[in-house]
């Protein structure tokens, strides 16, 4: 790899695991020409507005996912409760160029309120909007690509949306040992690694994050078109 200021990197193996960016390093060494799936940045909004009074919500709450209004919650600092998007077909995908977005909250805001203010009648909606806006590094089925390249020693493992930071421990474990399998001249396209879990007695074929695998536009978070 030559970097822009003539730095020289050679490495026997790279992994691309760089989220919103992972499409552009794809476009750029080449390896997106065989696959069958492709990753976006997709932009998301995430508001933070404080409990009814009264509330130690920090004491008593946990994680939700309400799936009739179409929200996840968890508390946040300050007493404050973080609301999220369920991703319902209402509500619009915007993807975005990873270098240049929009960081200013928009009315997906204030909608991802007043749909907990169904659950939480004395919520209130803040004069002030708090939370954060950031990205997904997503594909168009929402299932993340854990899987090797038409590239000698390039690996990917993108794609993973909004919920695979619970993974990250099994999935170092995961790419590890698929880049082990490969580099002893394994054929991973033909006969898919399988991944033996630690703690219950269950195999995962890698076939199922590879990135020739066919799109399952019936998934529940699919964000085709």
């Amino acid at each position: 790899m030559l970097l822009s200021d003539g730095t020289r990197i050679n490495a026997p193996v790279v992994i691309n695991v760089a989220g919103p960016h992972s499409s552009q390093i794809n476009a750029m060494v080449g390896v997106d020409v065989d696959m069958k799936i492709s990753t976006r940045a997709l932009r998301q909004e995430v508001a933070h507005v404080p409990v009814p009074k009264g509330i130690d919500y920090s004491a008593v709450a946990c994680v939700t996912s309400d799936s009739d209004a179409a929200v996840y919650t968890r508390p946040e600092v300050g007493n404050n409760i973080l609301i999220g998007s369920e991703d319902p077909p209402c509500d619009s995908h915007i993807f975005v160029d990873p270098d240049n977005y929009d960081l200013n909250f928009s009315n997906q805001w204030t909608v991802q309120a007043q749909r907990l203010g169904l659950r939480f009648p004395d919520l209130g909606i803040p004069g002030k909007l708090k939370g954060c806006v950031d990205l997904y590094d997503v594909t168009e089925d929402w299932m993340p690509i854990y899987d090797s390249s038409c590239i000698e020693g390039y690996f990917m493992a993108c794609g993973t949306s909004g919920n695979q930071f619970k993974n990250a421990p099994v999935v170092g474990k995961v790419m590890a040992e698929l880049i082990e399998y490969c580099e002893s001249e394994n054929d991973h396209d033909g006969e898919p690694m399988g991944y033996q879990l630690e703690n219950i007695d269950h195999e995962i074929s890698l076939a199922t994050f590879s990135r020739l695998r066919e799109i399952n536009q019936n998934s529940t978070f699919s964000v085709l078109g």
